[in-house]
């Protein structure tokens, strides 16, 4: 199941893992942006517009467990590449979508892809090293995540706000063309684990992984249940700070709380997780009581704190508890996670449409 470990620490190779990743969150992320203009250009309002956001990580939460289970024989350097294939034509599909409901096609297409690459990466990067550099191989193969947050998905939004937001789409797709094509060329091979896969499920019996999938599922519902909607309400709360703004400033506290975790998560994998989780809650709370311009940056530095550190943190939970089952977990994880993402951004869709009705009573 493992492939050689050289004495040279593989860098490249978990870029491209990480590069992955970035392309699978900006494309699930990238509409949080861009919904008002996504809205308008497809004959939807920002409610529905959001259940793009959904739709990507309904199709996550269900075809984790499934397709782990399915591909479980087939070598893992083949199943990233078509993973990354097939978001890269949900993106393309995306772009060229007339109507919403092609759009929402298209992000259950591109959902499925990514439910497969989440539950795969963890495995294949900690697959690369040898044991005693699995933690630090994990949160390059994961840094693609927090630097779609800080770059990617600011940048797709000042693009859509310039130029257009098919045009921002279009190029995560051509991003996605190149990113296969490197990939095929670079990435090592890693043999599949030649069984069923079966019994995801019994997982669950592993002390441990089910605090770790409550904790993540939880996370990402408080998470995407604002993220989806940040720019309509930001601009209600009359803000100056441009979503761009805020959004970049989030990205960057994301890195820098990827790198800190990476650093200690080994040796401190509880304290971090605990840092993290106390740092977004202390983000909801400002933006729900204050509001103002400095405590709106504040949140956003803590915010982005606690969601750089989250996937590393809870990876590594889940790989701890696996072991040799890590394939497995990783599917229930994604799952979990994506469940939370598809929950919190459908409550959030409910919530604004409610509060919009009140407003106008």
């Amino acid at each position: 199941m493992s492939a050689p470990h050289s004495q040279a620490f593989p860098t490249g190779k978990l870029v491209l893992l990480a590069a992955a990743g970035f392309l699978t969150m900006l494309t699930e992320t990238v509409p949080a942006g861009l919904l008002p203009a996504m809205g308008r250009d497809l004959g939807s309002g920002d409610a529905l517009t959001g259940q793009l956001l959904t739709a990507y990580a309904g199709a996550s939460m269900v075809a984790a467990i499934p397709l782990v289970a399915a591909t479980a024989g087939v070598a893992r350097k083949h199943l990233i590449v078509a993973t990354i294939i097939g978001v890269t034509i949900a993106n393309l599909i995306t772009a060229l979508s007339p109507i919403f409901w092609i759009a929402a096609a298209a992000r259950l297409i591109g959902g499925a892809a990514a439910a497969l690459q989440w539950a795969l990466l963890a495995g294949y990067a900690m697959r690369m090293v040898d044991p005693a550099r699995q933690g630090r191989a994990l949160s390059i193969a994961m840094g693609g995540i927090p630097l779609a947050l800080a770059i990617g998905v600011p940048l797709g939004t000042y693009l859509g706000d310039i130029f257009d937001w098919r045009l921002v789409f279009l190029t995560i797709a051509a991003f996605g063309f190149l990113l296969a094509l490197a990939s095929v060329k670079a990435l090592p091979a890693v043999a599949g684990s030649g069984s069923s896969g079966g019994a995801s499920w019994r997982v669950l019996r592993l002390p441990g992984l089910a605090i770790v999938l409550v904790g993540a599922g939880a996370f990402q519902l408080g998470h995407m249940n604002l993220y989806t909607y940040i720019a309509p309400y930001l601009g209600e709360l009359g803000t100056m700070l441009p979503v761009s703004g805020f959004l970049f400033t989030l990205g960057l506290a994301a890195i820098a709380g990827l790198f800190l975790t990476g650093i200690v998560v080994d040796r401190h994998l509880t304290r971090v997780a605990i840092a993290a989780m106390a740092a977004f809650c202390l983000a909801m709370l400002l933006l729900a009581t204050i509001g103002g311009a400095p405590a709106i940056l504040i949140a956003a530095v803590c915010w982005g704190l606690g969601l750089g550190a989250s996937p590393t943190v809870f990876q590594t939970a889940c790989a701890r508890v696996a072991g040799p089952q890590i394939d497995q977990a990783q599917s229930l994880l994604v799952t979990i996670f994506n469940a939370g993402m598809a929950l919190g951004s459908a409550i959030g869709g409910a919530l604004l449409d409610q509060a919009r009705s009140t407003a106008s009573l």
